[in-house]
């Protein structure tokens, strides 16, 4: 079989990727318990750019450490101390023709109160978090708190020396929490409509869109089924 287009450069707004090859995010645990860049974790990516990867989408980047965090050991970065470890990351990867995007993450309620440090995690709407750990509603002006959080930590990527951004709006993470008819039951202006359960992640666009400027791609991941009733479908 042959698989030309497969091996052709691909193009993402103004980023050309060398074939169409796209590595996605995947917990690695690589990291520190603190949520920086080792070198292991380096390495790691850099063995899948000689192999021929056109794009690495870098594992959940938590973006509002502790309250977003999702797991045991997710990659941060939340503050600008943390950007020189991705720079290195960038510096170790690019010379292998890889192009590399974060995938900006919140948990909302899909962590526990281990992980957050003892805070009680927050969601769209107070339904039953997968882990156990009842969440609470998060209020107006922590979600454009959160949708800034997610903005600064794209400009952090882009002075980083990373060529996109991804938006992890997918998997019952709090973007999806905000997107769910199943999850969001929220009466205010961010919960009922398409339009109203939208406007979170459209005003956390608008906000990247604004610390990256013009022609610095920006990728959406998100559930385009939930396999639950009345959640999101096809």
């Amino acid at each position: 079989m042959e698989l030309k287009k497969l091996f052709e450069p691909g193009r993402i707004g103004g980023m050309e990727v060398k074939n169409r090859i796209v590595m996605a995010p995947m917990a690695i645990r690589l990291c520190s318990e603190f949520g920086a860049v080792t070198q292991r974790f380096i390495d790691f990516y850099v063995e899948r750019a000689k192999g021929g990867t056109g794009l690495i989408i870098v594992e959940n980047t938590c973006v509002d450490w502790p309250l977003g965090k999702a797991g045991d050991f997710p990659v941060r970065l939340d503050r600008d101390r943390f950007i020189h470890g991705f720079h290195d990351l960038a510096e170790a990867v690019h010379p292998y023709g890889a192009k590399l995007a974060t995938q900006l993450q919140h948990a909302g309620r899909q962590t526990h109160m281990d992980a957050t440090e003892g805070l009680q995690p927050v969601t769209s709407s107070v339904l039953p978090g997968t882990t156990g750990t009842l969440p609470r509603e998060v209020t107006i002006p922590e979600i454009q708190e959160i949708e800034e959080k997610f903005g600064e930590a794209a400009r952090r990527t882009k002075a980083a020396g990373f060529d996109a951004v991804e938006v992890h709006g997918a998997h019952g993470y709090l973007v999806t929490q905000f997107l769910s008819p199943f999850m969001n039951k929220r009466t205010d202006m961010y919960g009922g409509s398409l339009e109203n359960r939208m406007r979170f992640a459209l005003e956390t666009l608008e906000r990247i869109r604004e610390k990256v400027g013009p022609g610095f791609p920006i990728i959406f991941r998100f559930s385009a089924d939930e396999y639950v009733s009345g959640g999101i479908e096809l």
